[in-house]
């Protein structure tokens, strides 16, 4: 009886495949938060996987040189997301300008958006106890605002800036 050899994985790719669950969990994250975002504004419930990569390039300030890295692990999250019934495959539409590159576009629904929400609020709570502080950076930016409170804080933004133009120029005027 011939018993199957299991490879072992050398260090540089166990170390790889750690970097990749790392940049894994930071990209889950701003998809997460772009999303419930975009939702909550826009009553968007469709987005492209292209799209939500070059969000995540742009954030992490990576070079487009990086997409093909990115979409795939983007493509990854969101067959995982299918999995987990937050969100459903649509279709794959060609790029206008290269043959063999697709795009698959996903629908949310509204029980995936309440699972994305508390997967949000988990990676807080787990980015608090360790302390990580790219997780608690990114999280300093309030997607999961309402309508409402994003015009009072909008109209309040507003007053105020009213209110320093008419005591500068208050001011100004005693000059």
């Amino acid at each position: 009886m011939v018993k199957a050899i299991k490879k072992r994985k050398s260090s540089l790719e166990l170390g790889i495949i750690k970097k990749l669950k790392e940049e894994e969990k930071i990209i889950e994250w701003i998809i997460a938060e772009y999303v419930v975002g975009v939702n909550s504004k826009w009553h968007s419930y469709d987005f492209p996987s292209s799209q939500l990569a070059k969000l995540v390039l742009k954030i992490l300030n990576k070079p487009n040189t990086k997409f093909s890295i990115t979409h795939r692990l983007v493509k990854d999250i969101l067959k995982k997301w299918e999995k987990n019934g937050i969100c459903k495959f649509i279709i794959a539409t060609k790029y206008a300008h290269c043959r063999g590159k697709t795009k698959k576009i996903y629908r949310f629904t509204d029980e995936g958006l309440k699972k994305i929400k508390e997967l949000i609020i988990e990676m807080i709570i787990n980015s608090i106890r360790k302390d990580d502080s790219l997780l608690l950076r990114l999280s300093e930016k309030e997607t999961m605002k309402t309508r409402e409170k994003i015009l009072d804080d909008f109209l309040f933004d507003f007053h105020e800036m009213i209110e320093s133009l008419v005591s500068k120029s208050e001011i100004d005027d005693n000059d």
